[in-house]
């Protein structure tokens, strides 16, 4: 196995733990990336309660568009459409530690690829806010008179 390979599963390895710590299900589809056209795998299953996320995981070493196939793109939705789930991409920009969740509505066709830009990496949901929105859960800021409770005054 080539070292890219590894460090590509160390990268999808950490996502998982880190969803994981948050109280997620998760699990790392060992097929993902394998000689298994046929089967229709994301790189990253994650489940809390009922919602379920799908990933393709990337990693870049600097921030740069990434380049995902077409092929791969489809199957990832159609995966996220039977599981009753949202799709996206996870990027992982090497010395930055943050992951980036692109939803694949925001990814643009590219010839028989996809690409992420530059763009979308910048404004991709952090690992943290879509943990909050996956469990419901608001900043203070968001909080108003009108939802029953009374803001900061």
């Amino acid at each position: 196995m080539s070292s890219s390979r590894k460090r590509g599963f160390a990268h999808e390895r950490d996502l998982v733990k880190k969803l994981w710590n948050h109280g997620f299900a998760v699990v790392r589809a060992p097929a993902s990336g394998s000689k298994a056209r046929h089967v229709v795998y994301p790189d990253v299953i994650a489940l809390y309660k009922g919602k379920v996320i799908v990933a393709e995981v990337k990693t870049a070493s600097k921030p740069r568009p990434i380049y995902i196939e077409e092929e791969k793109v489809n199957r990832l939705v159609e995966f996220a459409e039977r599981a009753g789930g949202e799709a996206y991409v996870a990027v992982k920009v090497i010395g930055t530690g943050d992951w980036v969740f692109i939803p694949v509505s925001k990814l643009t066709k590219s010839g028989g690829k996809y690409r992420v830009s530059r763009e979308a990496i910048a404004e991709g949901v952090k690992l943290e806010a879509l943990v909050s929105l996956v469990k419901g859960v608001k900043k203070l800021t968001e909080f108003t008179a009108s939802s029953g409770r009374r803001e900061p005054t």
